[in-house]
């Protein structure tokens, strides 16, 4: 059953349109609202750079139910835990209808 899977609270922020005090277009994040969510490493990938420095980058997969978030966008994100993860992309799941896989990169900072 799909709501046993989701057992991860996750928060979901979206881009929005302000104008500030100069009268100037900005963009600034804010909470949308706070979903459900399985997540499940998919990928890492360490990459080795001058000065025997290396750079981890860890991508996972996030599976929502469908509906629960409603115009879902790449320039979304989540935040889990106090980590952040951006959107690379997301498909539906083609075998079970009512969800989608979001695949996420971990932001480090």
């Amino acid at each position: 059953m799909l709501s046993e899977k989701l057992d991860k609270k996750v928060e979901v922020y979206q881009k929005q349109k302000i104008i500030n005090d100069l009268g100037q277009t900005e963009f600034k994040y804010s909470l949308l609202k706070k979903v459900w969510a399985n997540i499940m490493p998919a990928s890492t990938k360490v990459s080795s750079y001058i000065a025997e420095t290396d750079v981890a980058e860890y991508t996972f997969k996030f599976i929502l139910r469908e509906n629960s978030i409603k115009n879902l966008t790449r320039d979304m994100y989540f935040i889990y835990k106090n980590q952040r993860y951006d959107i690379e992309y997301f498909v539906p799941n083609f075998k079970n209808k009512d969800r989608v896989e979001v695949i996420c990169k971990l932001v480090v900072e």
